[in-house]
């Protein structure tokens, strides 16, 4: 058996490439409306995590404990992923008074028909659900959203092993 194989799937876990493809998938179900990054990186989040702020909705990834730095950490390897993907002319990059932002173009809907999955029909799914939960809040109030909500999410495991602990002595 080739190992390589493995050695590549597990590589490619949290790299610019999966992360890449996770953010052109966002930018396109936004149908060319631009973004700023600090919004791709929350929807990104919820992307992955749909439970947290419904749930009604199936997250992508498993609920870990303290997933929520997620959030805090995935700016660099984000930002690598928009390169990558501008690098090879599937985004737009747009420069405005008010910031950068991303967007689809005509390439991206093109590139994302190859791809065929139960994993991405389940993130564009998700795409879908967190772009018409969020689209309508301002900079702030997403922001404030997140931050009122953040110590919720990914804390459920630190209160069962406290109720685990406190079976545990009695």
């Amino acid at each position: 058996m080739n190992n390589d194989i493995f050695k590549l799937n597990r590589n490619v876990f949290n790299t610019p490439l999966e992360v890449g493809l996770r953010v052109l998938n966002i930018l396109n179900e936004l149908k060319s409306v631009p973004i700023d990054i600090n919004r791709l990186i929350i929807y990104d989040y919820f992307v992955l995590h749909a439970n947290d702020f419904n749930e009604n909705y199936e997250s992508l990834h498993p609920a870990i404990p303290h997933r929520t730095g997620e959030i805090i950490i995935k700016r660099k390897i984000i930002q690598e992923g928009i390169q990558l993907m501008y690098a090879k002319d599937l985004i737009d990059i747009k420069y405005t008074e008010n910031g950068i932002y991303y967007s689809a173009n005509e390439l991206t809907s093109a590139f994302l028909n190859y791809f065929d999955s139960t994993y991405e029909t389940e993130l564009i799914k998700n795409a879908q659900i967190v772009i018409n939960e969020f689209k309508y809040y301002s900079e702030q109030k997403l922001s404030e959203y997140v931050n009122d909500n953040l110590s919720n999410w990914g804390s459920e495991f630190s209160r069962e092993s406290l109720i685990r602990t406190w079976l545990d002595e009695y």
